[in-house]
């Protein structure tokens, strides 16, 4: 039985596309899920219209980066209200260590900044007597007046021409922080070329961007985003600067639980160009079809492990009303083996999940309603705060486990028994 959502046909693509990044004509697609909704567009009623985004990923044989075939317009992810993301900001004092230990770096640069997600980096520099520094302002600088304009707009605006009439205004920065944005891009190449009107020659930028390597070893699948056109490795990561004319200091993995962060520090040291391939970014060209070769048994695998649990102990429910649930229900075809959302945020509830259409409840609902498995579908980082507030569920013998493969906890451990003596 298939999901609530959309066509499920697979849809065949003619020839290739050309690269985000290098621009070769040399991206095949190996991954194709049909059409979905935005993931912030939530329901009203179960009955509402949805439209979907078509979502298929190809990696390009000449630089090996992985990205939607098509990049999702920016007009269709702008949500209906304002959302924020906090990133994982562990590392950034370590980060902020570095670039004030390099020998050019005094607390007389400039520290300039793309988005809010970077104002806590900027603070750092400030308690570090850094007073020069200046962020980009939707409003000010971008002329964009819609208050839930987000991450998606700032990417397409970030061009050569606009971001060279923000240098004229605040000057550019020595150091330009650019935090979890780079893989929003619907054109990487005038995005990095945007970054680099922002720096002084010689100047540094710190980008950061999730890192997709653990996804896709341990085939994740709610690693896909209708928000990312990129799915990055350190390897592909680590060229894209290049387009900028950016030279790499260095690049580092900070480890996280689900998704690592990668920070990688460059020095402006030549003029916008075509990108500088790596040959270990080229040698991972087999990643996306080892990924995809390996959906259909994750979702069947899955599938039989929530009927086991229907059938014999009771109820199933999601935890946790965000773009990760919908990818979950969504992407991996279950949305009807599941009864419910259970989120705390008074503005998703009452409200029902995109494409899954499923009704989005209060955390107490889990022992109102007798639910056996509870799924987490938050940051692995948060899953033992859930669980402590959840004692109740507990103690009544539900059980919580986590849609992600990374997680201690996660359902797929027993999907992969099941199969691995099957």
């Amino acid at each position: 039985m298939l999901a609530r959502w959309g066509d499920r046909r697979r849809v065949q693509l003619e020839g290739v596309m050309t690269c985000l990044v290098c621009g070769s004509e040399s991206v095949a697609e190996h991954m194709d899920l049909g059409h979905h909704p935005v993931a912030t567009f939530f329901l009203d009623s179960p009955d509402q219209t949805e439209r979907g985004v078509r979502l298929s990923l190809g990696q390009c044989s000449n630089c090996g980066t992985i990205q939607l075939m098509k990049p999702v317009p920016h007009e269709e992810l702008v949500p209906p209200t304002f959302i924020s993301a906090r990133e994982p900001e562990e590392h950034l004092d370590r980060v902020v260590e570095q670039i004030v230990a390099l020998p050019y770096v005094t607390t007389d640069s400039v520290v300039g900044a793309l988005t809010y997600k970077d104002d806590t980096t900027l603070e750092r520099f400030r308690r570090k007597g850094f007073d020069k520094t200046w962020r980009v302002q939707l409003d000010e600088d971008l002329g964009v007046t819609d208050p839930a304009a987000n991450i998606e707009t700032v990417q397409k605006l970030t061009t050569p021409a606009r971001m060279a009439q923000v240098a004229a205004r605040y000057g550019q920065a020595d150091i330009f922080i650019v935090r979890h944005i780079a893989e929003h891009a619907e054109d990487p190449q005038a995005f990095v070329r945007g970054i680099s009107e922002l720096v002084k020659p010689g100047g540094i930028v710190m980008m950061e961007v999730p890192d997709c390597t653990a996804s896709l070893h341990l085939k994740d699948y709610c690693m896909i985003w209708e928000e990312h056109s990129l799915y990055l490795t350190p390897e592909t990561f680590g060229q894209l600067s290049s387009l900028g004319g950016f030279e790499q200091i260095h690049l580092d993995v900070y480890p996280l639980p689900f998704e690592n962060s990668l920070v990688q520090l460059a020095r402006k040291t030549a003029a916008s160009q075509p990108l500088q391939i790596d040959p270990a970014a080229k040698a991972q060209v087999h990643l996306l079809a080892d990924y995809a070769q390996a959906y259909e048994p994750a979702k069947h695998g899955l599938r039989a492990t929530l009927e086991r649990v229907r059938a014999e102990r009771g109820p199933i429910a999601l935890f946790g009303a965000g773009h990760l649930a919908c990818a979950f229900a969504n992407f991996m075809e279950v949305s009807d083996l599941i009864d419910f959302v259970a989120d705390d945020t008074p503005e998703k509830q009452g409200r029902f999940l995109p494409g899954a259409r499923l009704p989005i409840v209060p955390s107490r609902e889990l022992v109102d309603r007798n639910v056996a498995l509870c799924l987490l579908a938050l940051s692995i980082n948060n899953e033992d705060k859930v669980i402590a507030r959840n004692k109740s569920f507990v103690q009544k013998g539900g059980r919580f486990q986590s849609i992600f493969r990374a997680s201690p906890r996660s359902v797929f451990a027993q999907t992969d028994r099941v199969r691995s003596t099957g």
